[in-house]
């Protein structure tokens, strides 16, 4: 019952997670094929979606090896290529979605700083470099999580097998905290500061704009405050996920099942990052809400006829 539950819980997280991920990307693959332009905003997005949804592409045949005891059909070959897979992908989605949040403070706050003008300016090109170094950088950090996977021939249950199948050395714990530090606190503490930027210069400006009658001035704030709403969501979810990731692997009650729960929290982030991003981008929202109009108005005609 349980091994069902798991499944049942598994997939209908990933499909959820696949469907607004893929969703984002091919609707600013169709405005790029469009207008041959694709915002720098709309470009990281895009790397965000695609990271989190091949995430999940990876995590599909690896739950199926994992709680179906399949390895010894298998080998360890697919969980080196799926953990390091996975990895990858993950941990560019925390550096895309420190990009992002980045990306938004430097397009919203408004200071005389000669460097953070000259940012400002050259923001288009800073952004695609810095997803290169990190697609680059990932890379480099998730390659060595292979070198740690092996099967562990003297156990008598395939279970434990199939589960336990990390070397238990303090060179993969030095290497799991030096993981962590560059692609899960580095990313927060980006996001953290972006954020608090954001919302210490929205305040600001909104007492300013307070002073004035002017209505037209006021409304001004809508459009940065959605984004501040949808960033400050995504750093929330992103830090429940992580820290949940983080507690899970110091409890010692779940034990072989602890990377299950670990690796539906990754897809749970992925599902949760795809709706927000579709509902706090206006022109994802659109596009949405265009397609699910589009649907209501194909059934219309069927009920009409019967």
């Amino acid at each position: 019952m349980f091994l069902i539950l798991q499944l049942v819980a598994v997939f209908t997280v990933v499909s959820l997670s696949l469907l607004g991920s893929f969703f984002i990307v091919f609707a600013n693959l169709i405005e790029f094929q469009s207008s041959r332009v694709l915002q720098t905003g709309d470009l990281i997005i895009t790397c965000l979606a695609l990271s989190n949804g091949l995430t999940d592409v990876g995590q599909v045949p690896w739950f199926l090896v994992y709680i179906l005891n399949l390895c010894n059909n298998t080998g360890e070959d697919l969980y080196k290529a799926t953990d390091f897979f996975i990895t990858f992908y993950n941990k560019a989605s925390s550096w895309f979605t420190a990009w992002l949040c980045l990306f938004y403070c430097v397009k919203i706050v408004k200071v005389n700083w000669r460097t953070f003008l000259k940012l400002k300016r050259r923001i288009s090109s800073v952004v695609k470099v810095l997803i290169a170094v990190t697609l680059v950088g990932c890379l480099a950090l998730s390659l060595p999580i292979i070198f740690f996977i092996q099967l562990q021939s003297n156990t008598s249950s395939i279970s434990a097998q199939c589960k336990n199948y990390y070397i238990n050395e303090n060179s993969f714990y030095v290497y799991a905290a030096f993981l962590s530090f560059f692609t899960s606190f580095l990313p927060l503490a980006i996001m953290l500061a972006s954020s608090m930027t954001i919302v210490t210069f929205l305040c600001k400006h909104s007492r300013k704009m307070n002073k004035s009658t002017n209505a037209i001035s006021g409304s001004r704030g809508d459009g940065p405050a959605a984004v501040a709403k949808m960033i400050t969501s995504l750093i929330v979810l992103y830090v429940l996920c992580t820290g949940t990731v983080f507690a899970l692997n110091s409890l010692v009650v779940l034990e072989g099942n602890v990377l299950v729960f670990i690796a539906l929290s990754c897809s749970v982030y992925s599902a949760g990052c795809a709706m927000i991003l579709i509902i706090g981008t206006v022109k994802l929202k659109e596009k949405c809400k265009g397609v699910c109009c589009r649907g209501n108005r194909t059934e219309k005609p069927k009920h009409a006829v019967t």
